[in-house]
């Protein structure tokens, strides 16, 4: 797609893509660069590693051990971001530089990022015009015993209730999250969550969620986003951040 094509695009749509949803969707590894897959790899091992260190008998000389590898790794790992590195090689993310970030920024997230070893990840989907989402979080994430962290219920939910105000076709912020928790999440269990949008009002948009663990409910959620000057959106995209 050129540059006159997306300029032709409705004004709403901050995100360089045709469909909005396309920020919150997971880019087929055939799309990415083989640098972005194995980031995506490297990520896996290391949320491998954390979630067998928050559940291991190893002894304190194992661990000791492992802990100089790691820091002699990390001492020959360059840091900074590669100069020029793109989220993929074609498609959705390479279509202008603003959607380029924008999938850069979606790999590092902190709930969907698959290249982030820190995430779950929290896997999304458009489904009739909602979003359903699925994740299993391990002992890494536990807060009360067997249950997953209050915080993190909420960042799902941020992250999910995100995804459905973008079927507004603009682009929000949230302004507002309220969580009821019903009953205990459980860790090492595949949890289900919907979200969808439920209103607009001018600037507001407001999107409902729930997050089940099979039958049983564990929490319901309410958020309002309000949408921000395009301009604003694509100065954010382009520098990485606010």
């Amino acid at each position: 797609m050129t540059s006159g094509e997306h300029e032709d695009q409705d004004e709403g749509n901050v995100f360089g893509v045709e469909d909005p949803f396309d920020q919150w969707s997971e880019t087929p590894d055939e799309h990415l660069t083989a640098e972005r897959v194995a980031h995506r790899a490297a990520a896996a091992a290391v949320r491998r590693l954390v979630a067998r260190l928050a559940d291991t008998s190893a002894s304190a000389e194992q661990l000791l051990t492992l802990a100089e590898r790691l820091d002699r790794a990390v001492d020959r790992m360059p840091a900074g971001a590669r100069p020029g590195a793109p989220g993929a090689e074609e498609g959705i993310a390479e279509a202008s530089l603003v959607g380029s970030q924008a999938n850069r920024l979606f790999e590092r997230s902190p709930f969907v990022g698959r290249a982030n070893p820190v995430a779950p990840p929290l896997h999304l989907a458009m489904v009739d015009g909602r979003i359903e989402a699925t994740v299993t979080f391990g002992r890494t994430y536990e807060g009360p015993p067997g249950s997953v962290h209050g915080g993190y219920v909420a960042g799902i939910f941020d992250e999910a209730l995100g995804a459905a105000q973008s079927f507004s076709g603009t682009a929000g912020m949230t302004a507002r999250l309220v969580v009821d928790y019903r009953s205990p999440t459980p860790l090492n269990t595949e949890l289900r969550l919907r979200a969808e949008m439920a209103s607009i009002d001018g600037r507001k948009i407001t999107c409902t969620g729930t997050l089940h663990a099979g039958d049983r409910l564990c929490a319901e959620a309410e958020g309002l986003f309000v949408t921000i000057d395009a301009e604003r959106v694509r100065q954010m995209l382009e520098r990485g951040g606010l």
